[in-house]
């Protein structure tokens, strides 16, 4: 396969922008080629490190006939305009999280992506190429724990930074840039990861937010969600803002119909609990995220199989909107349905 000269449009996500075209600068198979972000110090900063021509127009870059692929992270806001852009630009696509604030702008996405056949893969489904997603996928596979029948899974994290020196949320914060604060902020991954391991959708969801410690926030830092699936499983999502610095961290308890699995974020244990008892593992090694560009790369070479599609990115977007629906109304609701 021939290099592939990638975009890099936008770092409001920087989190995950900055590892990712440090991996891309490393990578032989990769070149970052250009790079735009609204605030031009971002783009010269990372053009410097990484390389890529720093541009003043993210359209510039996205209709470059030269560049063959397209990293979004701009904020939810702005996204659905650069990936409808950049599919039909014939360009490949990985997106930020959420991809839209309303699920009509993320419909246009989806259907510019088919129509085009363009890969693109969302960064919240990154996670399931990790080595702890793997391991669990596998021992359900494998019958280890049985049918996965509940979850509970928490994330305690401090707030986000809008860069790595600034320690305000700008758009994380923002209800005009992003559909919601502190549980969005990483439920989207846990509901990615139960869809992929049940191979299921949600069919209802409800829960409740607060703002804690943030009053003057105007979104919250604390949400915990019921999620039901539609073979049965439900979870328990809880998601904050409310960790001091350094104090991060995410457990989960998936239970089976015979066992079950349990990652202890604050001591770093891995339990599983089968027909021979408890029994400690060794924890799952950290997630390389540059090492997602291999897979990408790979699918679009027609070498492998996606983890993820579009359409994930839709349903994950599709269940978080029906839980704020669901805490507004005050009842269960069942996200929209949408593209198969």
């Amino acid at each position: 396969m021939t290099e592939l000269r990638v975009a890099l449009v936008g770092m409001d996500h920087w989190y995950s922008a900055l590892p990712i075209a440090e991996g891309a600068h490393a990578r032989d198979r990769f070149s970052l080629a250009g790079v735009w972000d609204s605030d031009p110090a971002r783009a010269a900063y990372v053009s410097e490190r990484y390389g890529g021509q720093v541009e003043a127009d993210w359209r510039t870059l996205v209709e470059d006939p030269r560049i063959d692929a397209v990293l979004s992270f701009v904020s939810p806001d702005l996204n659905p305009e650069v990936c409808v852009a950049a599919a039909k630009a014939g360009k490949h696509i990985i997106a930020n999280k959420p991809m839209a604030l309303r699920l009509e702008d993320a419909s246009r996405v989806v259907e510019a992506v088919r129509a085009a056949g363009v890969t693109f893969l969302p960064a919240e489904s990154r996670q399931r190429l990790g080595p702890g997603p793997q391991q669990l996928r596998q021992w359900l596979n494998d019958g280890r724990i049985g049918r996965l029948i509940s979850a509970s899974m928490t994330t305690w994290a401090g707030l986000p930074r809008q860069w790595p020196d600034d320690p305000s949320p700008g758009w994380f914060a923002d209800p005009a840039r992003t559909v919601g604060g502190g549980w969005v902020d990483h439920s989207i991954y846990q509901l990615d990861l139960l869809r992929w391991l049940l191979g299921e959708e949600v069919v209802a969801i409800s829960g409740q937010t607060a703002k804690h410690l943030r009053p003057d926030l105007e979104v919250e830092d604390y949400g915990v969600a019921t999620a039901t699936f539609s073979g049965g499983a439900v979870a328990t999502l809880e998601d904050t803002w409310t960790a001091p610095d350094g104090g991060f961290q995410a457990s989960y308890t998936i239970v089976g119909s015979t066992g079950a699995v349990r990652l202890d974020g604050v001591q770093g244990r891995l339990l599983m609990i089968d027909g021979n008892g408890p029994v400690e593992l060794d924890p799952p090694g950290k997630h390389d995220q540059a090492a997602d560009l291999d897979h990408w790369a790979a699918v679009i070479a027609g070498e492998s199989v996606p983890v993820a599609t579009v359409e994930d990115a839709w349903h994950n977007l599709a269940a978080c909107l029906a839980f704020y629906e669901s805490v507004d109304a005050g009842r269960t609701l069942s996200p929209q349905e949408g593209p198969a």
